[in-house]
């Protein structure tokens, strides 16, 4: 029998055949390429999507692949057998994210894309039910992004024993991650592998960063000390990598206050400014999970004005951060009456759409000041299957509530307050007719469904 090791040798040495086969041309070699591989940690704004659901599926986002009982991707591949798993998702793969997507994405006025992707992308064994095959799509999606000018955010999603015990995770149950050295080397050896693939001259410097762990939970059986101690083990084997690229920390919902002047390749906290901008925070802003669901509309508000202070706020020590995640979801049944965005009234719903947006936009943005710790943000996600309301940056664009160019000011409609906050009292309406545009102001102001989405809130809310 192969050891999980000795497949990732022949997997490695077998990925230029099976990118041939596919079709996947590598970028031209030669010339120095105009992509920013700091653009984590320089003064650059990242306004980004996170390609959810493709190379990672998760239920709710794309219900059509998943059949019967199966909630994740470990129990689709379990009860399809391997065969026929491997059939379906590769069908997934090559549908779900194409260039037209990339395309559109840079039309919007994006600049970066975070991709989720497995361990078992990388590293599987044969006592485990999930497929691979994912990695030569990656490589496609990292060459797209390239040829367009976008860059990518690598992000281990999923990880061996699940690291929160939820679908995006690939795996429902307990948290078992931390339970044995195996997982953490395991982890780490995934890491190693995509940092010495993307660091490649080939790839142009596209790839900025790598994010060790998305959305650790901790528990009884997983402490922030053990957290710590798999960053500072992740963290030395890519900076011994790459000494350059971002090294992205979730902050595990501690907030970014948390991680201030942390050091992870000392694994302690530093009684000087932030020791390296190599390394990065990722916070993710949700209100559609306990304890933030449910909020009127003026209190989500007012906690999103909180977090562009903190963000903006250069006294606290606190390391870069990307708020990795957000979404305009805010917990409310989709049969729930109290809940604006399930209303018939449409243009009720988009002009609180539009608010909402716009006040997450300028509070994960960076201002004009010197040093701030924000360095932008990616949209949790760019499509679902039925194109979500609050979750489909896709569907807020062809409705009008997302800015058509979110790099262009004047596309934007709310001013910008002093603090960084937007102005919730001015007056607007959106359009009588989706898409037909709306309001706009001059230039000169500033940056002034699906009933698995409803189980994959409970299912957070619940773990």
């Amino acid at each position: 029998m192969w050891t999980h090791h000795g497949l990732i040798v022949l997997f490695l040495s077998g990925l230029t055949l099976i990118s041939a086969r596919l079709g996947i041309a590598p970028p031209p070699l030669g010339g120095k390429f105009n992509h920013l591989r700091r653009q984590i940690s320089s003064n650059d704004v990242i306004r980004g999507v996170n390609l959810g659901g493709w190379l990672l599926t998760e239920e709710w986002i794309t219900p059509s692949i998943y059949t019967d009982d199966a909630a994740d991707e470990y129990h689709l591949c379990a009860e399809l057998g391997k065969k026929k798993c491997l059939s379906r998702l590769e069908d997934h793969w090559k549908s779900f994210f194409t260039r037209d997507d990339f395309e559109e994405i840079k039309a919007a006025g994006l600049n970066s894309v975070r991709i989720p992707i497995g361990y078992w992308a990388v590293d599987l064994r044969d006592d485990e039910p999930y497929v691979s095959g994912q990695y030569p799509y990656l490589i496609q999606a990292v060459n797209w992004a390239s040829e367009l000018g976008l860059s990518v955010l690598l992000d281990l999603h999923g990880a061996p024993g699940s690291q929160n015990g939820q679908d995006n995770s690939g795996l429902i149950g307990p948290v078992l991650f931390p339970s044995n050295s195996s997982n953490l080397d395991r982890s780490i050896n995934v890491l190693r592998n995509m940092t010495e693939e993307f660091t490649k001259e080939i790839y142009g410097n596209t790839v900025i960063g790598v994010e060790l762990l998305n959305e650790p939970r901790l528990t009884n059986g997983f402490s922030m000390a053990q957290l710590k101690d798999f960053y500072s083990d992740a963290a030395e084997v890519i900076s011994g990598v790459d000494g350059d690229i971002g090294i992205v920390m979730h902050d595990a919902f501690w907030g970014p206050q948390y991680w201030a002047n942390y050091d992870p390749l000392s694994n302690t906290t530093s009684t000087t400014s932030n020791p390296s901008d190599q390394f990065i925070i990722d916070t993710h802003q949700y209100y559609a999970f306990e304890p933030l669901n449910n909020l009127p509309h003026d209190i989500i508000l007012e906690k999103v004005c909180n977090i562009s202070q903190l963000l903006k706020n250069t006294d606290l020590g606190l390391l870069p951060t990307v708020v990795g995640e957000w979404s305009l979801e805010t917990g409310h049944s989709p049969n729930s009456s109290s809940s604006v965005q399930n209303r018939d009234d449409s243009r009720e719903k988009r002009t609180w759409f539009r608010l909402f947006f716009e006040a997450q936009l300028a509070a994960y943005s960076p201002s004009n000041g010197e040093n701030q710790p924000s360095r932008g943000w990616y949209y949790w996600t760019w499509k679902t299957d039925y194109d979500i309301d609050t979750w489909s940056y896709r569907r807020g664009l062809a409705q009008g509530y997302i800015p058509s160019d979110v790099s262009n000011s004047s596309t934007l409609v709310f001013p910008i307050l002093e603090n960084g906050c937007v102005d919730s009292s001015y007056n607007y309406t959106a359009p009588r007719n989706p898409g037909s545009g709306g309001i706009r102001h001059s230039p000169d102001l500033r940056l002034a469904a699906s009933v698995g989405l409803v189980s994959m809130i409970i299912l957070f809310c619940s773990v």
